[in-house]
């Protein structure tokens, strides 16, 4: 019984690892999308204000 529980140890630890490996590409891919928004907004604020006399 104990060497089945043993055996979960590994797994658990990969598991654990690719949560936080999908947590960091989340929080990457996230901050990518929210960076070029900005840009954009920005872009067009400065767009705004070359127009203006």
């Amino acid at each position: 019984m104990m060497g089945d529980f043993f055996f979960f140890i590994p797994l658990l630890t990969i598991l654990f690892y690719l949560v936080v490996l999908g947590f960091a590409v989340y929080a990457v891919v996230t901050g990518l999308k929210l960076a070029k928004e900005r840009n954009a907004q920005l872009k067009a604020i400065a767009e705004e204000l070359r127009r203006r006399p």
